[in-house]
């Protein structure tokens, strides 16, 4: 028992139903006949008894606390939570935020199947149930080249599966060099050994070559290339070409897969962006199969896309797991929109925000100008407001290194632990403003800002420096 919890101050915690019988609470319990109250009231006095809370042993102040931590946390749960925000962070792929916002038609077609019933495994001629996605999976393989594809709930859920669907014995062999990490401490040696009997890795972390996959190659083994999406080895250093480990797969009778990880559907490199080969690209190299996500780089939703051989593919439809890794109806509908704009129109980035942000599509400077000039026009204290170039990032581990001409609004505060209390103010609004802090500035990126929302970072910018 903490030493401030006397005897006198336990005495003096009220009941679960004094705190109930409060006027204020007991108004907050008429409109919320359903929300469970006395466990609640019932939490904060225990926690009272631990060493949450005033020290002082008064019962009205106990009473007075708990029914405000009452009101307060009911508050947060109704109102909390996820919810839109403006990302003035420069960072286009921002996995705190949500990755990639899709556009207009994905966005109506997730609406529409979140709303009504939808053709999910349903032929409509016949009227027999049917395989879910078939014609999203048919989209991607006139898409990407391939004579099969598949889609589960994210990318990890796709090379676990691959991993999993060449068991017993299970092998897998990946390069040292591309054992990565990737976000959440999510570890894919983890991933790989509880999918797989048996991980081998290969060769070094700076140099490794097809011979050192050919070494230990037999049949139905799983050969295992991984993007480094979001590090690069320099200097002293090799690896096997996608080329070169479909040479080893078919000699040895075994599988060659890609892990691109971000999933490039669009020419990158024909932007100044890098040199990210795409799906087709990748699979015209001859490997079985390339795994990636569709909120990255493709700019759908949250998704895992295997596209490849027809065999390979087929080999993983009859995973068992295959059930626990599919995706639902909203998935279906809204990546079957995003895949369609790449097949169908003659600029994807038209009803693609992502794609149009990561490719410099997105006008910034000219709105960078307009925004600081109508704040600026109003009361900033202290805060001087102007607008510069800057550069926004892919993020989401892709395109690492990768640069985006852009343009910020900046608002110069008088020190550091000014600008962190702004950044801090900004992001506690009713819709928060998330921004990016160099030193004393604070920066609002208006690349990943879309252009109808330049008047809610105005009027979020106006009123939080007028306070």
């Amino acid at each position: 028992m903490p030493a401030s919890r006397t005897p006198d101050f336990l005495r003096a915690i009220p009941p679960v139903d004094e705190v109930l019988a409060h006027p204020l609470l007991r108004d907050a319990r008429g409109t919320r006949p359903r929300f469970p109250w006395a466990r609640l009231v019932r939490t904060l006095l225990d926690g009272l008894r631990r060493g949450d809370g005033p020290d002082q042993a008064d019962r009205a102040a106990l009473a007075e606390w708990a029914v405000s931590r009452a009101l307060s946390r009911v508050a947060d749960l109704e109102d909390g939570g996820q919810k839109p925000v403006l990302n003035g962070t420069g960072v286009v792929l921002h996995t705190n935020l949500g990755r990639a916002p899709v556009g207009e038609r994905a966005a109506q077609a997730a609406l529409r199947a979140l709303g009504g019933y939808v053709s999910l495994e349903v032929d409509l001629e016949s009227g027999d149930r049917s395989h879910r996605a078939e014609t999203l999976n048919e989209l991607l393989c006139w898409l990407t080249g391939a004579e099969g594809a598949m889609v589960v709930n994210n990318n990890a859920a796709a090379v676990y599966l691959v991993a999993s669907s060449f068991s017993p014995p299970g092998r897998i062999i990946i390069s040292r060099g591309e054992l990565v990490e990737i976000g959440g401490s999510f570890r894919l040696p983890e991933i790989l050994r509880a999918a797989a009997a048996d991980v081998i890795e290969v060769g070094t972390t700076n140099r490794t070559y097809a011979s050192d996959y050919e070494r230990v190659a037999r049949a139905d083994d799983v050969l295992l290339k991984v993007h480094k999406s979001n590090y690069h080895i320099d200097g002293f250093a090799h690896e096997a070409s996608l080329e070169e480990l479909a040479g080893v797969a078919r000699e040895h009778a075994c599988h060659a897969v890609y892990d691109m990880g971000s999933g490039a559907l669009f020419d990158f490199a024909a932007a100044g962006l890098g040199d990210e080969r795409d799906a087709a690209a990748v699979l015209a190299s001859g490997v079985d199969a390339v795994t990636m996500s569709g909120d990255k780089l493709l700019g759908g939703v949250q998704a895992g896309i295997i596209a490849g051989t027809r065999a390979f593919v087929s080999r993983l439809q009859q995973n068992p797991l295959r059930r626990a890794v599919r995706v639902d109806k909203v998935t279906v509908a809204a990546l079957q929109e995003v895949v369609r704009s790449y097949l169908f129109e003659d600029d994807p980035r038209r009803d693609n925000p992502s794609l149009a942000m990561i490719t410099g599509a997105v006008s910034a400077h000219e709105r960078a100008r307009r925004v600081a000039e109508q704040v600026a026009g109003g009361s900033t204290g202290s805060f001087r407001v102007t607008f510069a170039d800057d550069d926004a990032v892919v993020g989401g581990g892709s395109l690492s290194g990768a640069a985006v001409p852009s343009a910020a609004v900046l608002i110069a505060c008088p020190g550091e632990r000014e600008a962190t209390r702004l950044a801090r103010e900004l992001r506690m609004r009713p819709t928060p403003l998330f921004t990016r802090v160099r030193g004393s500035e604070v920066r609002v990126n208006m690349t990943t800002i879309r252009s109808c929302e330049d008047d809610d970072v105005v009027v979020a910018l106006r009123e939080t420096l007028a306070k």
